[in-house]
């Protein structure tokens, strides 16, 4: 009898730390930069005629509106217009002194045409050319120009290059065709157009961009923005941010997650080791949760209830999104650091850091009652809402498709390997899969299973959306 009040009072004591306790812990070091002021340069996809080429770039230069021109490239840029037909390039990224800018100059020095034989020299009719487009530069925000190169005439005579460059900026699609990665390191938000993929514009967006939650009717993406303890509100259709939302000192939000009717955003604070909710009519704060340790990530069913992983004391915390207050808590015997619900929100699907299983967790008697054995290193998951199948990125580049009314996994296909995150499109039927490798982004079809398409970044992502998703 003694043994069993001493094990009631030790569960009982260590339930009221999880819910009350405020301790603190260290924050992570993230290195991040300020992201405005900068241009972002992209070579749109070549055209057809340029497969057989290759260029070497030995300058771009902006040129202020005073006639000064300020590096871009640090060196020569050699590349393979083959490689780019059909393909967008992120040629670099740049800090410029605020102010009013009417161009670009780019310098060629050497193109080559590739012959049945050998490789022949061209030679260029304009080497240095000057590409007029008036941008403005400012502290605070980042400017996007997209630079084509013509196929009209691009090799005359059979000898010589007549090639020429053209600039424009940002032009927005419809919302619907819109995606969004954040990126931690730089400070800025990419869109992309969902279909090609290819980069509409760069927004700087604050510091530490982490998780980030869709808002699929209103057009919004909210974003955790670590390093300033709050949460930006973007704007899909004016591309723009909406408004900031002050957290307390020291929060340090890092995910995200948004209640099934819209009108809740759970922030996971790994500062504080707190859950703030948030309102987002009025976009405040409605509570704020204590916990006794850094929470890793929520997951919200269709019944609005929020599961959060605990992975530092392998325990989920359940919160009721009505009553604002934690109602439940289950121990589990694995660390779980990510978590996704089933169409019908009676099941958790949990990936687990030292486990090669995904857990099944029953939300009606609060306990695990299937493991899938898909592997270690598994780094994301994503719900497909059109047939109910779960897949999940692994490290290695594999994307394991789970059906979850069997409880097994059905199929496999590789991917680029280092996966981040992903997010499946349902109107397309499509899967979308940032890698760290490379920094890229590649768009797979999730009936043939087949590459659609790659995005190259120039920076490392941490999180993805894409309209369509859920």
């Amino acid at each position: 009898m003694r043994w069993m009040w001493t094990k009631g009072l030790t569960l009982l004591l260590s339930t009221f730390l999880l819910l009350c306790s405020c301790a603190l812990t260290p924050p992570s070091s993230v290195i991040t930069v300020d992201p405005g002021a900068t241009l972002h340069l992209f070579l749109q996809p070549m055209p057809q005629e340029a497969h057989r080429l290759s260029l070497t770039v030995a300058s771009i230069n902006a040129r202020t509106v005073d006639g000064r021109d300020i590096p871009l490239l640090t060196g020569p840029w050699i590349f393979d217009p083959a490689e780019r037909v059909g393909r967008q390039t992120k040629l670099l990224q740049q800090k410029l002194p605020p102010g009013e800018y009417t161009g670009l100059s780019l310098e060629l020095s050497a193109a080559k045409l590739q012959t049945e034989a050998d490789p022949i020299n061209l030679l260029i009719e304009s080497k240095i050319q000057l590409i007029p487009i008036n941008f403005l530069i400012t502290a605070n925000q980042n400017q996007a120009l997209f630079l084509s190169l013509s196929p009209e005439r691009l090799i005359t005579g059979g000898y010589k290059l007549t090639a020429k460059f053209s600039a424009r900026k940002a032009q927005s699609p419809l919302p619907e065709l819109k995606g969004v990665i954040s990126h931690p390191q730089s400070g800025i938000l990419t869109i992309f157009e969902k279909k090609t993929p290819t980069v509409i514009d760069v927004v700087a967006i604050g510091q530490g961009p982490a998780g980030m939650a869709l808002d699929q009717r209103s057009r919004l993406i909210y974003l955790a923005l670590t390093e300033e303890n709050s949460i930006a509100v973007f704007d899909l259709i004016r591309n723009r941010i909406q408004r900031k939302v002050r957290l307390h000192a020291g929060a340090r939000p890092t995910e995200l997650a948004l209640s099934t009717n819209g009108d809740t955003l759970v922030s996971l604070n790994s500062g504080t080791n707190s859950i703030s909710i948030i309102s987002t009519t009025s976009l405040s704060e409605r509570q704020r949760i204590l916990l006794s340790t850094t929470p890793a990530s929520a997951c919200i069913s269709a019944t609005n209830l929020a599961y959060i992983a605990l992975p530092d004391i392998n325990a989920l915390a359940l919160i009721d999104l009505q009553r604002d207050s934690v109602i439940a808590t289950a121990n589990l015997t694995d660390t779980a650091v990510q978590g996704v619900a089933d169409r019908s929100g009676r099941q958790i699907y949990l990936l687990t850091e030292n486990s090669p299983d995904l857990l099944v967790f029953d939300t009606t008697s609060m306990t695990v009652i299937n493991r899938v054995s898909i592997g270690y290193d598994a780094r994301c998951l994503t719900l497909n809402k059109n047939n109910g199948l779960i897949y999940v990125g692994m490290r290695s580049g594999n994307i394991v498709v789970i059906d979850p009314q069997i409880g097994l996994p059905i199929d496999s296909f590789k991917a680029e390997p280092d996966i981040i995150a992903i997010a499946a499109d349902r109107k397309e039927n499509s899967l979308f899969v940032v890698s760290r490798e490379n920094n890229l982004l590649t768009k797979y079809d999730l009936v043939s299973q087949r590459k659609l398409a790659t995005l190259e970044l120039g920076a490392a992502g941490s999180a993805v959306a894409v309209m369509g998703e859920q």
